[in-house]
C-alpha cells in the first residue's frame, strides 16, 4: 500500500500513540523519548538543567518582574499555581502536589492555553525525573499522567476559544512555508499570493530589513528600485498607527472579516514603549518557528542579494556589483543593522529593540526575550525531527498538512539561478560571532520545543485527539484551520468541555454595541484560502519618516515614529497593468479605511469599558457610605 505524503507524518504520530498507550508510566516514557539521550551526555544534561532552571525562574516571576505583561497570570489561579505551587514539587509529595495542580487547573479561565504554565509544570516534573536518575517516584505515574492530560485539555480548549493564529514570521525561518500550510489546512486570511506573505495590510507588519539612508549613499538614488523602497528598506520606521496595530484593534478587524490566520513579519506588540512592555495578543493563538541563527543570517543575506539581482531589484549586473561586490561585515552592519545583529531577540521585544543600532542588544534583553518566547502558544524549531514537528502541529493546533509538503523559496534553486555565495563577505565570521545572544536564545528554544511534545505524546497515548472530526477527515476535506475556527466554534466547544461564549453583562454588551455602530454592511461569504482585497496587488499606504537612531535608547524610554508621509505601493507580486493596479489601489484603500474605522470603534469601546469599570468600582466603594 502506498501512503500519501500527508498521511506519513500522521502515521508516525499514530505509532507514538500505540507505543505510549501500552506504557505503565507514559510520562517517564515520554521524558526518555525526548530527553533520554540528552540526560546520558553530561555536558548536554548540564545545559538542559540550566534551561529548566531558567524556565522555572520565569514561571515564578509575577507581572512586572521582568516583563510588564504575563498573560497567563492575569488569572489568579494560574498565578498561584505558577508562582507558589510549582516550586514546591519534591519527590516525597508528588501526589499532593499533583492534586493541587489539578484543582487549580480545573478553575482557570478557558480563554487561554496557559502555555507558560504548561511548560513550567512539565519542566518541574522533568527536573524531578532527572534528579531521580531518569525515574519518577514510585506510585506517581497515574497522578502525573492526569496532570499532563489536564494540561492538554486546557491547551485544546484555550486554542479553540482563541480561534485566530498570529504567526510571528521571523524572516528566513520557514515562515513562507508556514503560511502555505496554513492555506492547505483551510485557514482564512486577507490574501494568499505566490509569495505566501499572509499579512494583513492594515497592521503594517512588513519587514524592516534595510537602512535606506545608507543604501542611497551607495548607489544613485534614482537607481534604487521601487520594490526595494517599499518592501525592504524600512529600518528605523515604526508602525504607522499603534491604534490600528494594537491587540484590541487586531481582534476586532480579524473577526470583522472572519479571518482565522495571519502572519506578522515584523515584531511583537507593545515594544514601542520599551522592551519590558513587549507582549503577544492574549486573545490570539501565537505561534513562532525558531531556526539556527547562524544559518538564518547567511540565508537572509543571500536572499537580499538574490532579490536585488533580479527583475524586482537592480536588474543591472554592473549596479549590483557596485553595491555588493567586495564588501565587508561593516558594510552589512550599516545596510541591515537588524538583519545581522540578533534578529530573533529584536523580533521578540518590539519596535524599540528592533530598531536598536548594531551592538544595542544586551543580556538583559535576552532575559526578556526568553520570557516572551516561553509564553507563545506554539514553539517549533525548524531543525527538530520531523516526527516531533508533526506532533506539535497536529496536537498543538490541529493541522494535518505539514511543512514536509511544501518548500517555498527553495534556497538551492535560487543559488543555481544566481551564485550569491560569492558575494558573502570574507569576514562573515565577525557577523556570526555577533549572534551569540541569539544562539543562547535558540538553545533555550530547543528545550521549550521539547516540553510540549511530552504533554502531546501522553495525550496521544491515552487516545486523545485534537478533534474527532479532524481525526476522521480525508486528504480532500476542508480542515477549517484545525482548532482555530475564529468565532465559528459553537459546534465544537461542547464536545471538548467548553462554553459557548455570548456577550453578557453591562461592559461586554456595551462593547459589542459600540463595535457594531457604523459597520460596513453584511459580509459576503468567501471561499477558504481565497484572495481578497485588491487582487491586483497595488494599494496606498503611508510610510513613516526615518527615525533618528542616535538617541534611540534613552534607557528604554517610549519612542514613536514620525508622522505619515509619502504614499507607497503594495507590490507582493509581479507588476501588472496600470488599470489593474488602479483597481487594486481603490479596493485596498477602501478596505484600509474600513479597517481603520473598525480599529477606531474597538479603541473607543476599550476606553468606554475602562471608564465604566471605574464608575462601577466607584459606586461599589460608595455603597457602604450610602448604607
Amino acid at each position: 500500500m502506498r501512503w500519501s505524503k500527508r498521511q506519513l507524518p500522521l502515521l508516525l504520530v499514530a505509532g507514538l500513540a500505540c507505543t505510549l498507550a501500552a506504557s505503565a508510566d507514559p510520562v517517564s516514557d515520554a521524558f526518555d523519548k525526548y530527553f533520554g539521550k540528552l540526560a546520558e551526555d553530561a555536558q548536554a544534561k548540564e545545559k538542559l538543567v540550566s534551561h529548566l532552571d531558567t524556565l522555572l525562574k520565569l514561571g515564578a516571576k509575577k507581572p512586572g518582574e521582568g516583563l510588564r505583561f504575563v498573560h497567563d497570570y492575569e488569572d489568579e489561579k494560574a498565578k498561584t499555581l505558577g508562582v507558589e505551587v510549582v516550586p514546591t514539587l519534591m519527590a516525597g509529595s508528588v501526589d499532593a502536589w499533583a492534586a493541587r495542580v489539578l484543582e487549580l487547573l480545573g478553575g482557570v479561565d478557558e480563554s487561554q492555553t496557559y502555555s507558560l504554565l504548561r511548560r513550567v509544570i512539565t519542566a518541574a516534573v522533568l527536573k524531578l525525573w532527572l534528579e531521580g536518575g531518569q525515574k519518577l517516584p514510585a506510585g506517581s505515574a497515574d497522578k502525573l499522567k492526569d496532570v499532563m492530560l489536564k494540561l492538554y485539555a486546557v491547551h485544546r480548549l484555550g486554542s479553540v476559544q482563541k480561534g485566530v493564529m498570529e504567526f510571528l514570521h521571523v524572516s528566513k525561518s520557514g515562515g513562507t512555508s508556514w503560511c502555505h500550510i496554513a492555506q492547505l489546512n483551510g485557514c482564512v486570511t486577507e490574501r494568499y499570493d505566490q509569495s505566501y506573505v499572509c499579512q494583513i495590510k492594515a497592521f503594517d507588519d512588513k519587514v524592516r530589513w534595510l537602512n535606506m539612508s545608507y543604501h542611497m549613499q551607495q548607489v544613485p538614488v534614482y537607481r534604487v528600485p521601487r520594490y526595494v523602497l517599499n518592501r525592504f528598506s524600512r529600518f528605523g520606521n515604526f508602525r504607522r498607527s499603534h491604534v490600528v496595530a494594537a491587540c484590541r484593534a487586531r481582534h476586532a478587524i480579524v473577526h470583522h472579516h472572519d479571518y482565522n490566520y495571519y502572519s506578522n513579519e515584523y515584531t511583537v506588540h507593545g515594544g514601542h514603549e520599551g522592551p519590558a512592555n513587549a507582549h503577544m495578543c492574549p486573545d490570539m493563538f501565537n505561534a513562532v518557528v525558531m531556526r539556527d541563527p547562524l544559518k538564518r543570517l547567511v540565508s537572509h543575506m543571500k536572499f537580499i542579494m538574490w532579490t536585488m539581482s533580479g527583475d524586482r531589484g537592480y536588474n543591472d549586473t554592473q549596479l549590483f556589483n557596485m553595491m555588493y561586490g567586495n564588501r565587508t561585515a561593516d558594510f552589512w552592519q550599516h545596510l541591515g543593522p537588524a538583519v545581522v545583529d540578533n534578529y530573533f531577540i529584536r523580533s521578540l521585544l518590539g519596535e524599540v529593540a528592533f530598531h536598536a543600532p548594531v551592538g544595542g542588544i544586551s543580556r538583559d534583553m535576552l532575559a526578556l526575550a526568553e520570557q516572551v518566547l516561553a509564553q507563545f502558544d506554539l514553539v517549533m524549531v525548524l531543525e527538530q525531527d520531523v516526527e516531533i514537528r508533526n506532533l506539535i502541529l497536529y496536537y498543538g493546533v490541529g493541522w494535518k498538512h505539514t511543512l514536509e509538503e511544501v518548500h517555498d523559496k527553495d534556497a538551492a534553486v535560487r543559488e543555481r539561478e544566481f551564485n550569491t555565495t560569492a558575494y558573502i563577505p570574507p569576514d562573515v565570521g565577525a557577523l556570526l560571532t555577533a549572534q551569540s545572544l541569539d544562539v543562547e536564545l535558540y538553545e533555550f528554544s530547543k528545550t521549550l520545543a521539547l516540553l510540549d511534545p511530552v504533554v502531546f505524546a501522553v495525550a496521544a497515548g491515552s487516545g486523545e485527539v485534537p478533534l474527532k472530526e479532524l481525526a476522521a477527515a480525508s486528504d480532500t476535506d476542508d480542515l477549517h484551520c484545525g482548532l482555530l475556527r475564529g468565532l465559528n466554534n459553537s459546534q465544537i466547544l461542547p464536545g471538548i468541555g467548553g462554553t459557548v461564549r455570548k456577550h453578557t453583562g453591562l461592559l461586554s454588551g456595551i462593547s459589542a454595541l459600540l463595535r457594531g455602530l457604523g459597520g460596513a454592511g453584511a459580509k459576503k461569504p468567501r471561499a477558504r484560502g481565497s484572495r481578497t482585497r485588491g487582487q491586483g496587488g497595488a494599494g496606498g499606504g503611508a510610510q513613516r519618516t526615518l527615525l533618528g537612531l542616535g538617541k534611540w535608547w534613552a534607557r528604554w524610554q517610549p519612542q514613536e515614529g514620525a508622522g505619515a508621509s509619502a504614499q507607497q505601493e503594495w507590490l507582493w507580486e509581479e507588476p501588472e497593468s496600470e488599470e489593474a493596479q488602479l483597481r487594486g489601489r481603490r479596493a485596498l484603500a477602501g478596505a484600509l479605511e474600513d479597517d481603520a474605522r473598525v480599529a477606531a470603534r474597538a479603541d473607543w469601546a476599550g476606553k468606554m469599558e475602562i471608564l465604566l469599570s471605574r464608575a462601577v468600582q466607584s459606586v461599589r466603594l460608595a455603597l457602604p457610605t450610602w448604607r
